[in-house]
């Protein structure tokens, strides 16, 4: 998965650069979003700008971010959805 990561002052922001969010990259964004909590990030903004197409497992990834970031009492937010 190819991707941007910015750390703001109150939240990480996420971009990714394929212009698929499907079967392929879908684990891999699930992994980051796991490993950025496990380092105590809680609101993230994902920016989908590149992103022109997105499957079940895509949407797996996105709602496995949102758990991720409600548990730890945090927000996703998502941006330039396509």
């Amino acid at each position: 998965m190819r991707f941007e990561k910015s750390v703001e002052e109150r939240h990480t922001v996420i971009k990714l650069l394929e212009e698929k969010l499907d079967s392929q990259i879908a684990p891999a964004l699930k992994s980051e979003m796991v490993n950025l909590n496990a380092q105590g990030v809680r609101n993230v903004l994902l920016n989908l700008s590149e992103v022109k197409y997105v499957d079940s497992s895509g949407l797996s990834s996105i709602l496995t971010a949102n758990r991720v970031c409600a548990a730890a009492q945090g927000i996703l937010a998502i941006s330039n959805i396509n």
